[in-house]
C-alpha cells in the first residue's frame, strides 16, 4: 500500500505546482488598462473626425482635378473664341461650368477647416472640467486637462448671456476695428457639426489666429463683454486642429454616430 500513497501524494504535489505555476504566469502577465469615459470619449471624437476628414480629403482630389481639366478647358475655348472659332455662348458655358467646380473645390476646403475646428472644441469640452465665471479676469491656460492641452488653447467662461444674435455687435466692432467683415467660419449649427454629431448651435467660430492683432483684440473685446471663448492656437494632441476662436460655450458631443452620417457626398 505505500507505493499506492506515494504515487497519491506526488500526483497531489504535481497539482499543487501546476496550480502555482498557472498563478504565476497570470500574474506576470500586464494587465490591460481600464479605459476612461474620458478617455473613450476623446478617442471616439478623434476617431470619428479622422475618418470624415479622410473621407473629405478623397472628395477634395476630385474637385482639385475637375478644377484643373474645367480651367484647361476655358484656356482652350478662349483661344478658339479669340479665333473665331467658338461662339461666346460657349465660351461662357465652360467658364460656369469653371465657376461651379471652383465652388465645389471651396466649400470642401471650407468642410476641411470645419471639421478640424469641430476636433478642437470637442476635444476640449471632453477632457475640460468645468470652468467659473471670470468676466473680469484675463484668460488662462485651462487647468486640470490633459496633457498636451494646456499651452495651446484658452477658456474663458464669461458670466454675460450668449446668443448667435449677439453676432452683429461682435461684427460691428471687427468692422470698425480693422475695416472688414468678421471672418466667421462657421455660424452655428452646420453640416459638419451635424455628421459629426456636436452641439454647435449657439456658437460662433472665427477664423483668426488668437496670436494676430486681429485675434487678440477679438479675445479683448470678447473677455471685456464677458462673453465666453475657447482661443485655439494649433494642433491638439497630433490632431489635425486649426487656430480659431470659438465664441460661446463647448461643442459637446450630442449622440454617438451612425457609419453613414460620417460620409461626406461628393
Amino acid at each position: 500500500m505505500r507505493p499506492v500513497r506515494l504515487h497519491v501524494k506526488l500526483r497531489h504535489a504535481v497539482l499543487a505546482a501546476a496550480v502555482l505555476l498557472v498563478g504565476a504566469v497570470a500574474a506576470a502577465q500586464p494587465v490591460a488598462p481600464v479605459e476612461s469615459d474620458t478617455d473613450r470619449a476623446v478617442r471616439d471624437v478623434i476617431e470619428t473626425t479622422r475618418d470624415y476628414r479622410q473621407a473629405l480629403e478623397r472628395v477634395l482630389g476630385f474637385h482639385v482635378k475637375d478644377v484643373e481639366r474645367a480651367s484647361t478647358l476655358v484656356d482652350q475655348r478662349r483661344e478658339l473664341y479669340a479665333r473665331g472659332i467658338a461662339s461666346l455662348r460657349e465660351l461662357e458655358t465652360v467658364e460656369r461650368a469653371l465657376d461651379d467646380a471652383r465652388a465645389k473645390l471651396a466649400k470642401t476646403q471650407q468642410e476641411i477647416a470645419q471639421a478640424d475646428h469641430a476636433l478642437a472644441e470637442a476635444l476640449v469640452a471632453a477632457v475640460s472640467p468645468p470652468v467659473p465665471p471670470s468676466p473680469a479676469s484675463p484668460p488662462l491656460p485651462e487647468p486640470g486637462v490633459a496633457p498636451g492641452l494646456a499651452p495651446i488653447f484658452v477658456r474663458f467662461r464669461g458670466a454675460a448671456p450668449w446668443s448667435l444674435a449677439d453676432t452683429p455687435r461682435i461684427d460691428r466692432f471687427f468692422r470698425e476695428r480693422f475695416g472688414r467683415a468678421l471672418p466667421v467660419s462657421a455660424y452655428g449649427q452646420t453640416p459638419v457639426h451635424d455628421r459629426l454629431h456636436l452641439d454647435h448651435h449657439q456658437a460662433l467660430d472665427v477664423a483668426v489666429h488668437p496670436d494676430s492683432p486681429e485675434g487678440a483684440a477679438l479675445l479683448s473685446f470678447l473677455r471685456g463683454a464677458g462673453i465666453s471663448f475657447i482661443a485655439f492656437r494649433g494642433a491638439i494632441a497630433g490632431a489635425a486642429t486649426g487656430a480659431h476662436i470659438h465664441v460661446g460655450a463647448p461643442s459637446p458631443r450630442t449622440a454617438a454616430l451612425t457609419p453613414p452620417a460620417a460620409r461626406p457626398t461628393p
